[in-house]
C-alpha cells in the first residue's frame, strides 16, 4: 500500500488508510495519548517486524501493517474487515472466532496462539495479542492487535518434550518428518512421517550419525546447514534433494533448530512443488522456443502500451540485437510506423495501443514500420486484447514483412499492364517506347532503351529510350564503344549488370561518362548463335541489381521479344495477304502435290504405329515370360530334367515369338541394305580426317578403340553416315567447343537388359559410342529424340530426321541405339551392333563360364541408382547373388542409411543423378567411412566420364548395361581387392 499523506493532512488517513467501516469515526491521533500524528504511527507500524493491524469498537478490522500483506501475500481489499478468516487454519478458526466475539463482547484483551498462511501455502504458528483502545469517555474505539511470529518456540518446546519424555506420541502424529541430533549428529530419534520418507525401520537409522545414515550429506547443503544451526546456534532452512543407494529419492525443505542436546530438525515432501515449478519452467521455455521458431514477429504490451514480451523475428525485422532493448520501453519508442502514404501515426490512433488500452482486435494490411537504422518496410499486422478473469490486461501483436509481397504485385501489375499495352501495337518502335518507359518508370532508373545489332555485328542502332535526367541516347554507336568483354558475355547470351562501370574491368576502358552512367544492365537476344538485339538500363549513380531486378528484366525483355516477333510476323503476313490472289495458281499446284506426300506419309506412318505399337505391346509380355523363365530357370538348374524341357520349351517360343516381333518392327524400314563384314576400329580410323573437317577447330576429337575387337555384319556407307550424323549433332550442341569422344568396346547384354528394353535381343554385340560435352538434354527431349521430325534446333537449322534414321539404320541392322545424357553433362549415344559370326562359330555349342562368384549374408551393399527399373534389377541380382542388398534413389537417403548400418562393406552407386552426383555421394561417404569400399556405374562410357573430369583415373567402374554374370565378378573383385580412391 502507498499513500501522499503528511503530518498536516492526517485527516485524511482514515479515508485513505484505515478504510473504516461506516459504523467508525474519528482517526487514531485522538483517541491515543502519544504525540504522534497519523503518519507517523503508520510509517512506524510499516516498519516493526511483527504484523499488527487495527479494528474498530465492533471487532471490523480496518487496516493491516505492510509486514502483515508481505507474509500473507495480500492486498487490503482482500483483507478488509473479516478477510483475515481466509489466512486462518480452517479447522481451528471456530475457536479464533468464538475467542475473538467473546473478547469484543467483554472488552476483554485477547492472546491466543494459531497459525497463519503465508504467501507460500504455509501454516506457521503466531502468538495473538489484541489490546482495546478506548477514548476520552472509557469506550472502546478501537482494537490494536500484534501477531508475532513463534515458530522456533513451537519447534524448541516440541524438541524439549521429545527429550523428556522419549515419547513418540507426539511426532508420530505429525505430517512432517522429525530427526533429533546430539552434538555429535548421532541420529537420537526419528519419527513415523521420517520413516516413511526413508523406507528403512527404526533400528537401521538410530545411533548412526547424519552423515552415515544418509552419506554424502555432510558436504552437502543440509550437512553446511546443521553444522551452522550447531555452531551459531540459530535456526535455518533450506530446499533439498537426495538420493538413496536403491535408487529412491526425494525433494524436501528441511528446517533445523538448534536444542540442548544438538539439532532438530523438522522436513516435509515437496516433490509435487517442485514437479510443478519444472512443468512450468518447461512450459515457459517450449513456449519461448514456439515463439522463437515462427517466422511472424510477435510482441506484447501492457495497458500503458509498455512492451512486455517479443520473439526473435522481431528482434530481427526491426533490428534489435537483444530483448533486453525493447522489454520495458514504450510501444513507440521502439516501433516507428505510419500509413502507407507516409503520414505520421499519432500513438492517440494506433490500433496496438487501442487494443491494449480499449480491448478493440485490429487488422491491418498495409502499413510501414521502421528499423532501428532508420529503412522502413511494409508490415500486416493483428493487435488482440490480452484478458485475464475478464480483466484487460494489455495486447499481442503480430507482423509480417510484406516487403517480397509488394513486390510481386507490382511485378504482376506491370506485366498486366504492359500486356494490355502492347496487344493493342502493331508497330515495333511503338512496342520498344511503351515497354522501356513502363520498365524505367517501375525500376525508377535513369535512362531505359533497345538497341539492335547490325548485320556486320560491330555496330549497333538505338532508336528509341526512356530517360529521366539524363540525355536521351539514339543513333548508331560501334558496340566495342561499351566494352569489348561487356559485348563478348553478351554474345555468349549472358545477362551483365554492373554497380559501377568505372570498377569493372569488363567496363573499366569504355567512357560511359559520355553518356551520364555509373551503373548498367544489358539482356541480349542472341539468335542462330548472333548478338541481334539487347535491351540495356542505365543509372547516373552507383546501384546494387539485385536478382528479382534482373529477373524481372530478362522477363521483360522477353516479353519485348515475343511482342516484336509477332509484330513481324503479323507485317509479313499483311504483306502474303497482298500478293496472296498472285500466288493462287503456283500454291495450288504445290499444295495438291504436298497433299498427295502427307497422304503417304501419313498412310506410312499410321502402318509404322500400327506394327509398332503392336510389337511393343507383345514384348513388353515377352519380357515379363522370357525375364521371368530365366529367373525360374537359375533356380531350378539341373535337377528337375523335366522341368527343364518345359523351361526350355517355353523359352525357346517366346524368343521365336520374339523374333517375330523383329520383323514387325522391322516392316516400315525399306531401306535397302549391303551388309558386309565391318572392322569398326578400321572404320573410326579411316572416317578421322573427315570427322575433324566437319566438326571445325574448336572441338577436339578423340578416338579410343578396343584391342580385339570383334567384327559386325553390317553396311559400312551407311554405318559411316550415322557417325558423321551423330558427329554433327555432337558438334551443334558444343558452339563455344569442346570435346567429342568415339570409342568401340565388346558388349553382352544379357537377358535382364533385353527384357527391360523392348526388341534388345541378348548376345554379343560391338558397341561403338559418341560421346560430347555439350549441354546435354533432360529425359522429355530423350524421350522424344528419335520421333521423326522432332527437333530442337531453330527453323531452318535441322529436319529432326537425323537420329530417326540413325535409329532405323540400327535396328535394321539388328542392333540397339541408347542415349545416356544429363543437362550440363554432355550426351553419349551407344550403338549396338551384332556381333559377326561365321557359321562354324554360329553352329558351335554355348560354352559355360565358370560358376559366378558369390557374396555372403554378413557382406551388405548399398545400391544408389535414380533410376527404378535399374535399380530393382541390380537389387535383384545382388540379392540373387547372395549379397544383403539396401537401397536408396538418391544421396540424401543414402548417406542416412550409411550412418544407420555400419556393416555396409561396399557402396555402388550411379555416377550420374538429380542434385548430388555419385561421386560427391563416394566423397563424402568416404569421409564418413574412410574404409568403405565404391564401385561405380554409368551409361557412359569409362573414357568419357574420366576424360571429362566426372572421375579419376583408377576407380572401379562397371559400365552400363552390365550383365549378372560381370556383376557378380566386379563386385566380387572389389570387395577382395585392396581400398581404392573414392573417384574425387
Amino acid at each position: 500500500m502507498t499513500s501522499n499523506c503528511s503530518a498536516h493532512d492526517a485527516a485524511d488517513f482514515g479515508r485513505t488508510y484505515w478504510r473504516s467501516a461506516p459504523s467508525a469515526a474519528g482517526s487514531l491521533a485522538p483517541l491515543t495519548s502519544a504525540l504522534i500524528d497519523d503518519a507517523t504511527f503508520r510509517l512506524l507500524a510499516d516498519n516493526v517486524p511483527t504484523l499488527c493491524w487495527v479494528a474498530n469498537g465492533d471487532g471490523y478490522i480496518v487496516w493491516y501493517n505492510r509486514r502483515w500483506h508481505e507474509y500473507c501475500g495480500t492486498t487490503p481489499e482482500q483483507m478488509e474487515g473479516w478477510g483475515w478468516q481466509a489466512v486462518h487454519d480452517p479447522e481451528l478458526l471456530p475457536s479464533v472466532v468464538e475467542r475473538w466475539t467473546e473478547s469484543v463482547a467483554s472488552g476483554q484483551p485477547f492472546e491466543m496462539t494459531f497459525p497463519l498462511r503465508g504467501a507460500d501455502g504455509v501454516f506457521r504458528p503466531f502468538l495473538t495479542r489484541i489490546q482495546p483502545v478506548r477514548d476520552a469517555t472509557g469506550a472502546i474505539a478501537r482494537w490494536f492487535g500484534v501477531n508475532t511470529e513463534n515458530f522456533d518456540q513451537v519447534a524448541a518446546e516440541a524438541a524439549l518434550r521429545a527429550e523428556r519424555d522419549r515419547s513418540r506420541g507426539v511426532l508420530e502424529g505429525m505430517a512432517e518428518g522429525f530427526v533429533l541430533l546430539d552434538r555429535e549428529f548421532r541420529i537420537l530419534d526419528i519419527n513415523a512421517e521420517g520413516l516413511r520418507i526413508d523406507q528403512r525401520p527404526l533400528e537401521a537409522i538410530l545411533g548412526q550419525t547424519h552423515w552415515e545414515a544418509w552419506p554424502g550429506t555432510e558436504d552437502a547443503e543440509q550437512g553446511r546447514l546443521y553444522k551452522r544451526v550447531m555452531a551459531e546456534r540459530t535456526s535455518g532452512a533450506a530446499e533439498v534433494h537426495y538420493t538413496w543407494e536403491d535408487g529412491h529419492e526425494v525433494w524436501v525443505e528441511v528446517r533445523a533448530y538448534p536444542h540442548s542436546e544438538g539439532v532438530a530438525i523438522f522436513y516435509r515432501e515437496i516433490g509435487d512443488r517442485k514437479r510443478a515449478e519444472k512443468r512450468i519452467r518447461d512450459s515457459e521455455a517450449y513456449t519461448r522456443l514456439l515463439l522463437d521458431s515462427t517466422s511472424e514477429a510477435f510482441y506484447a504490451v501492457d495497458r500503458e502500451g509498455v512492451t512486455t514480451l517479443c520473439n526473435q523475428s522481431f528482434l530481427r525485422m526491426l533490428g534489435f540485437a537483444s530483448q533486453d532493448a525493447v522489454v520495458g520501453r514504450k510501444l513507440h519508442d521502439i516501433i516507428h510506423h505510419s500509413h502507407p502514404d507516409g503520414s505520421p501515426y499519432p500513438s492517440r490512433e494506433c490500433p496496438i495501443y487501442h487494443a491494449a488500452s480499449q480491448g478493440r482486435p485490429a487488422f491491418v494490411n498495409d502499413e510501414v514500420f521502421f528499423r532501428l537504422d532508420g529503412t522502413a518496410f511494409p508490415v500486416e499486422y493483428r493487435a488482440e486484447p490480452i484478458m485475464r478473469d475478464g480483466e484487460l490486461q494489455g495486447a499481442i501483436c503480430t507482423f509480417t514483412d510484406i516487403t517480397e509481397r509488394h513486390k510481386a504485385e507490382a511485378r504482376q501489375l506491370l506485366f498486366l499492364s504492359l500486356a494490355d499495352r502492347l496487344r493493342e501495337l502493331s508497330a515495333s518502335r511503338e512496342i520498344v517506347a511503351v515497354t522501356v518507359e513502363m520498365l524505367g518508370r517501375h525500376l525508377g532508373v535513369s535512362r531505359v532503351g533497345y538497341g539492335e545489332v547490325c548485320a556486320d555485328g560491330e555496330t549497333i542502332v538505338y532508336q528509341t529510350d526512356y530517360a529521366d535526367g539524363v540525355a536521351h541516347l539514339v543513333g548508331s554507336f560501334p558496340i566495342d564503344a561499351f566494352g569489348r568483354e561487356n559485348i563478348a558475355e553478351l554474345r555468349r547470351g549472358l545477362t551483365t549488370t554492373y554497380a559501377d562501370v568505372t570498377a569493372d574491368p569488363r567496363t573499366s576502358e569504355a567512357d560511359f561518362a559520355a553518356i551520364e552512367t555509373c551503373s548498367a544492365m544489358a539482356v541480349p537476344l542472341v539468335r542462330e548463335g548472333r548478338l541481334r538485339a539487347a535491351l540495356y538500363l542505365n543509372h547516373r549513380d552507383v546501384r546494387e541489381w539485385t536478382p528479382d531486378e534482373v529477373t524481372l528484366v530478362q522477363d521483360v525483355a522477353a516479353r519485348t521479344w515475343d511482342a516484336l516477333e509477332r509484330a513481324r510476323a503479323e507485317a509479313e503476313l499483311r504483306e502474303l495477304n497482298a500478293t496472296l490472289e498472285r500466288r493462287v495458281e503456283e500454291r495450288t499446284a504445290e499444295l495438291l502435290f504436298a497433299e498427295e506426300a502427307l497422304r503417304q506419309a501419313q498412310k506410312m506412318e499410321a502402318v509404322g504405329q500400327l506394327t509398332g505399337g503392336i510389337a511393343h505391346d507383345f514384348n513388353n509380355m515377352l519380357a515379363v515370360v522370357i525375364g521371368s523363365l530365366d529367373l525360374l530357370g537359375r533356380r531350378v538348374g539341373a535337377s528337375d530334367p523335366r522341368a527343364r524341357r518345359y523351361i526350355d520349351a517355353a523359352t525357346d517360343g517366346a524368343r521365336r515369338a520374339a523374333l517375330l516381333t523383329q520383323r514387325l518392327l522391322a516392316f516400315s524400314r525399306q531401306q535397302p541394305l549391303q551388309p558386309e563384314p565391318v572392322d569398326a576400329n578400321k572404320l573410326v580410323t579411316g572416317m578421322t580426317d573427315l570427322l575433324r573437317g566437319s566438326l571445325g577447330g574448336d572441338i577436339r576429337l578423340e578416338t579410343v578403340l578396343a584391342g580385339g575387337q570383334w567384327r559386325t555384319h553390317a553396311d559400312p556407307n551407311q554405318l559411316e553416315n550415322v557417325l558423321l550424323n551423330l558427329a554433327v549433332n555432337a558438334r551443334d550442341a558444343m558452339p563455344e567447343g569442346g570435346r567429342l569422344t568415339i570409342e568401340t568396346q565388346n558388349a553382352h547384354l544379357d537377358a535382364r537388359y533385353a527384357a527391360v528394353h523392348l526388341g534388345v535381343p541378348a548376345g554379343q554385340y560391338v558397341l561403338i559410342a559418341v560421346t560430347d560435352t555439350g549441354a546435354g538434354m533432360p529425359p522429355d527431349v530423350i524421350a522424344k529424340a528419335f520421333d521423326p521430325f522432332f527437333t530442337t534446333k531453330e527453323i531452318g537449322k535441322g529436319t529432326g530426321l537425323g537420329l530417326s534414321q540413325v535409329y532405323g539404320f540400327v535396328k535394321q541392322s539388328g542392333g540397339h541405339v541408347k542415349i545416356y545424357s544429363e543437362p550440363g553433362q554432355g550426351t553419349t549415344v551407344k550403338i549396338y551392333l551384332p556381333r559377326f559370326m561365321t557359321a562354324e562359330g554360329e553352329a558351335d555349342e554355348e560354352v559355360s563360364g565358370p560358376d559366378m562368384p558369390l557374396g555372403e549374408r554378413d557382406e551388405v551393399v548399398l545400391v544408389v541408382e535414380d533410376e527404378p527399373a535399374v535399380r530393382q534389377f541390380t537389387v535383384d541380382a545382388l540379392g540373387e547373388l547372395g549379397y544383403r542388398v539396401l537401397e536408396a534413389d538418391g544421396a540424401q537417403v543414402a548417406l542416412r542409411l550409411l550412418d544407420a548400418h555400419p556393416e555396409i562393406a561396399l557402396l555402388f552407386t550411379d555416377v550420374v543423378m538429380p542434385d548430388v552426383n555419385g561421386r560427391k555421394l563416394a566423397d563424402e561417404a568416404r569421409r564418413r567411412r574412410p574404409d568403405l569400399k565404391v564401385l561405380f556405374t554409368t551409361g557412359y562410357t569409362r573414357n568419357a566420364v574420366v576424360h571429362n573430369g566426372v572421375l579419376d583415373p583408377g576407380v572401379e567402374l562397371i559400365g552400363k548395361p552390365f550383365t549378372i554374370e560381370e556383376l557378380a565378378a566386379k563386385v566380387r573383385e572389389v570387395l577382395d581387392g585392396p581400398l581404392a580412391e573414392a573417384g574425387g
